[in-house]
This record gives C-alpha cells, structure tokens and sequence, in this order.
C-alpha cells in the first residue's frame, strides 16, 4: 500500500523584537525544504491583521517524510530561532484530506 500524504498546519506567534530572526530562519528553512524530495508543498504566511503570527502549510508524502524533515539541518535551525523567539508553543494538526 502506497503511504497517503499528510498535511502540516503549524501557527506560530513570534515575540515583539525577535520578527527580523524568524523570518530570515523561516524564510531559509521554507526555500530548503521545498528542495526535499518527499515534500509535495511548503509554505508559510503571515496573517495580514498581526503580523506577529505565522502559519505553515505542508505537504508531505507520507509521517515519515515529515520526520525525516524534521531531523534536517535547516529545520533544526529554524527551532532553534523558535527557542527564543515564540510568544507560546507551536499549535501544530498532522491532516489527511477527506
């Protein structure tokens, strides 16, 4: 049986001062993995009424795809800005489509 791809919802709020570093690890992290084989799609937006909060949208062709990511250099970075830089955890929902 072939694996059905998953998508990630992440939203993320940034604390005021640390916006210029999450963008720049965003920015970085969202360009690398749309290089990732498994990936099917990455994205990442910023909401229009407050700009401090962040969601991602990705998909990934399979839970082991979105691990496998997750061990990556360039994700491992980018939570390491969020370390420091997140106002609250991460809210994150692994879907599939209906």
């Amino acid at each position: 049986m072939t694996a059905q791809p998953i998508t990630v919802i992440a939203t993320l709020r940034v604390l005021p001062g640390h916006e210029t570093a999450a963008l720049e690890a965003i920015r970085h992290c969202v360009a690398l993995s749309r290089q990732e084989a498994a990936n099917l799609s990455y994205q990442c937006h910023r909401d229009i009424n407050d700009p401090a909060v962040f969601v991602f949208v990705e998909r990934w062709a399979s839970p082991e795809a979105l691990t496998a990511h997750e061990e990556t250099p360039h994700f491992q970075a980018m939570k390491a800005v969020f370390a420091t830089a997140l106002a609250a955890p991460i809210q994150v929902h692994i879907t599939r489509e209906l």
